[in-house]
């Protein structure tokens, strides 16, 4: 038995085959927003009335010939309803040149659209349960239906889907309506409260995902997790079947341990060398180069670079003997009439 088919099995009962009855007036709505939306968007994207209308219609009825593609039974809804067509590139029509009554409308758009969502997967996952095709495919032709126009509108006009980008719960919010009908339906609950079930979790995702600002990884790599966790593992198994698996790795820390103490006090000591060799340059040096200056001065041949080179030599020479150095005046001088 297939994973699809244990699946079923747990929700073994006899209920496929029953259809949910929706009103026509709700199957209407959900069409005419997916329109709107449509029209809306590719008046955003500077498209003509054709693209608008086409846009339109893509989006109110894309999802749900995909789905009627892919169940090949029961016609399609598209070309059943032809009256609703006109309706729909009316609506588009209405949109592309009054479009300025819908800027100040985005809230009402927003919850039309998050509604029809709902809608879209509540009639995806009721039509393929009552088709019998099972928990797994009801629940993914319940999300096509949901979003299935909205990507197809996003690639007309060469863009990736939005539900294929980190982005609010939208794909996300159309397959939780869908499992929460499908669940509830193969549960035995009755399908109206079901089909409420679905457009309520789509509509609370939806807005939840925006008021928290909830968004889809776009990335994700657990590798350094599962190896820091692997590691962790490996080291309590030697432990235990090694016998002191984390002494050894202790052991083969040990040695970087003592070098890195041995550095760190190296690094101590040539600080330590450094200040005592400024205060013996302090005591000694200043006073050697301070007279080779004047007599530099006096002559008319100092500069600033010798004295400062004198300076760093006086500096090695300490440095050099730990502090007990002895500067030569005469050389001071020499090197400053140089």
């Amino acid at each position: 038995m297939d994973v699809t088919g244990l699946i079923d099995a747990l929700f073994a009962h006899d209920v496929q085959g029953q259809a949910l009855s929706v009103p026509w007036s709700i199957d209407y709505f959900s069409v005419v927003v997916g329109a709107l939306t449509g029209a809306l968007f590719a008046c955003d994207r500077k498209l003509d009335i054709i693209g608008t209308v086409v846009l339109g219609l893509l989006t109110g009825y894309g999802g749900g010939i995909i789905r009627d593609m892919l169940l090949q039974d029961r016609g399609v809804y598209f070309t059943s309803h032809p009256d609703l067509i006109v309706i729909c590139i009316a609506i588009c029509v209405f949109v592309f040149y009054f479009r300025g009554l819908f800027r100040h409308l985005d809230a009402t758009v927003f919850f039309a659209d998050a509604l029809s969502v709902g809608l879209f997967a509540l009639a995806g996952a009721s039509k393929a349960f009552a088709c019998g095709e099972g928990f797994v495919l009801s629940v993914i032709l319940g999300g096509i239906t949901a979003v299935g126009g909205g990507a197809i509108r996003d690639i007309c006009v060469g863009e990736t889907p939005g539900i294929f980008q980190q982005s609010n719960f939208y794909a996300v919010a159309g397959l939780g309506g869908s499992f929460a009908f499908v669940a509830l339906a193969y549960a035995g609950c009755p399908l109206p409260i079901a089909g409420v079930a679905c457009v309520f979790a789509v509509t609370f995702l939806r807005y939840w995902s925006v008021y928290f600002d909830w968004k889809t990884a776009s990335e994700a790599d657990l590798t350094p997790h599962v190896a820091r966790g692997v590691g962790k593992v490996r080291r309590v198994a030697a432990g235990v079947f090694l016998h002191g698996g984390d002494a050894t790795a202790r052991q083969r820390r040990l040695p970087r341990l003592l070098r890195r103490h041995a550095t760190s006090g190296r690094a101590r000591g040539e600080g330590r060398a450094r200040d005592r060799a400024d205060a013996a340059l302090e005591s000694e040096g200043f006073d050697a180069c301070s007279r080779a200056d004047g007599a530099a001065a006096r002559s008319g041949a100092g500069s600033p670079d010798a004295s400062r080179a004198c300076g760093d030599r006086v500096r090695e020479e300490v440095v050099r003997d730990d502090g007990d150095a002895d500067v030569d005046s005469a050389s001071c001088r020499d090197s400053s009439r140089d």
